[in-house]
């Protein structure tokens, strides 16, 4: 085994064929993909240089079998930590080592909190939980993986008056959305609000590539609510929630029901059998509104968030 820092034109194919298989494993419902994955860590991560900053390990034939790195953002007072590895190794000694030497290099450049996030699927009998463990470390946060697969039992629901609600298949208003988006999002654990040239590199971009398709809510010719839907293509019979967000003004008015609900048929009008989304352990109204249309939370799928002093 070998672990030496990322040098860009020898592995970046090789470490996106990583993560590929890496996310996956994690969840084979995900929208996202490795190249997907490297491209969001160069715009989220505006401190980041992947050559500084990123690790690679090999086997001892020389076969790249995984991949972290420290993602720094100049808007948050923290670095999260990355990794990805190939599915078949990720329980052995190469996981734990490759851990054990990013928090070397995290150290020796004076690193503030570190943020690392894992699948519940992957870190249950893994060497990390023993790690973890030894450090006295517990979890900060998780999110629920919720999957609905009785289409033909969700509830019914009735539009809001005043409210107008549109399909749209691309995103016409983007600062409008990002202004929806940011003011849904803005308290929830380890989000920043993004602009608008991130939001073109890293969501609008793959959404334009996939099969997507998005929700409305109008008040007059404000928006102010969204639902954005995408289906895995190499799972057509899975559609995802990707993002549900109502303006906190516009809240408790049923906007959000009618959003998840237009969005759902939508899904179910494309061929979709199971519908699937996030949601953070401690959004108790979302996770009323998920249950109430059918939603089961997926244990195995649960993100679990550490923060680790360095």
């Amino acid at each position: 085994m070998r672990i030496r820092l990322f040098d860009e034109v020898l592995d970046k194919n090789r470490v996106i064929d990583v993560l590929d298989k890496f996310l996956k494993d994690i969840n084979p419902a995900f929208k996202i993909n490795g190249e997907q994955f490297y491209s969001s860590i160069a715009v989220l991560g505006d401190q980041t240089d992947l050559s500084r900053d990123s690790l690679v390990v090999e086997d001892n034939n020389g076969k790249l079998i995984g991949f972290t790195g420290l993602l720094k953002s100049s808007k948050q007072d923290f670095w999260q930590l990355q990794i990805g590895i190939l599915p078949e190794y990720f329980k052995s000694n190469f996981t734990l080592n490759l851990f054990e030497s990013i928090l070397q290099l995290a150290k020796e450049q004076n690193a503030p909190d570190i943020r690392f996030t894992i699948s519940k699927y992957l870190f249950t009998d893994s060497l990390l939980k023993e790690k973890f463990k030894e450090m006295g470390l517990k979890p900060v946060h998780y999110d629920f993986w919720m999957s609905l697969n009785k289409i033909d039992s969700i509830p019914t629901f009735k539009d809001p008056s005043g409210i107008t609600f549109q399909n749209q298949k691309e995103i016409s208003d983007v600062n409008g959305y990002l202004t929806v988006l940011n003011d849904a999002f803005n308290k929830h654990f380890d989000f920043r609000p993004l602009t608008e040239e991130e939001f073109r590199l890293v969501f609008e971009k793959k959404w334009k590539e996939d099969d997507t398709a998005n929700w409305f809510a109008f008040e007059g010719n404000k928006l102010i609510g969204i639902c954005t839907l995408t289906i895995n293509p190499e799972l057509s019979h899975i559609g995802i929630i990707d993002v549900l967000g109502v303006l906190h003004e516009n809240h408790h008015r049923g906007i959000g029901s009618s959003l998840l609900g237009h969005g759902i048929q939508s899904l179910i009008e494309k061929g979709c059998t199971t519908i699937e989304l996030g949601v953070e352990a401690t959004n108790e109204k979302a996770l009323t509104l998920y249950k109430k249309f059918g939603f089961n939370e997926v244990e195995s799928r649960t993100l679990i968030f550490y923060t680790i002093k360095v």
